[in-house]
């Protein structure tokens, strides 16, 4: 009796070890490819190269069939993104309502957190007499949000992805 209530507890100590070990490979899989996307990420924002998919606005509003435009190239941004919100002494008839810029942008900064496995990217703008600071936070996997703070307007937030230029997306 005391052999069999032996060999159980030994078959239990074995079991418990042998789930335990592959609990900690599969996490040590998952740290692994959340890495590896994160330094792709890290690599596509160093190309400079990329645009900025959005697919609502924080507020629930689809953007699925709302045309609009963000993308970063050689330097450059074109933006064209729809705004709702509060305009403060901007626009009036026969004017584009949404945040639109084409051009070099005055202010670019780029800062990876390397724990949190996320990029914060700032981006500066005067369209006019209007002023846009655009900070990007991406996470490992692409995942996106863009607050749009302008001197003339009430803020605003993006949800999307950031992806790389294909040429099908910025025509």
């Amino acid at each position: 009796m005391k052999n069999i209530f032996l060999k159980t507890i030994i078959l239990i100590l074995v079991t418990s070890t042998l789930t335990a070990q592959k609990k900690d490979e599969k996490h040590q899989k998952k740290e692994d490819q959340k890495n590896t996307a994160y330094n792709v990420m890290q690599e596509l924002i160093d190309s400079g190269n990329y645009l900025f998919d959005p697919n609502y606005i924080s507020t629930g509003i689809t953007l699925a069939t709302i045309p609009n435009r963000f993308i970063v190239k050689d330097g450059e941004v074109d933006i064209d993104l729809p705004f709702f919100g509060t305009a403060r002494g901007a626009g009036g008839y026969n004017t584009n309502s949404g945040i639109t810029y084409k051009g070099v942008p005055d202010k670019y900064s780029v800062k990876y957190i390397d724990k949190k496995r996320r990029s914060i990217i700032k981006i500066g703008v005067r369209s006019g007499s209007e002023r846009h600071d655009i900070t990007l936070t991406v996470g490992y996997g692409g995942q996106t949000t863009v607050k749009v703070i302008s001197s003339a307007r009430s803020s605003i937030n993006y949800i999307g992805y950031l992806k790389p230029i294909k040429e099908e997306n910025i025509n």
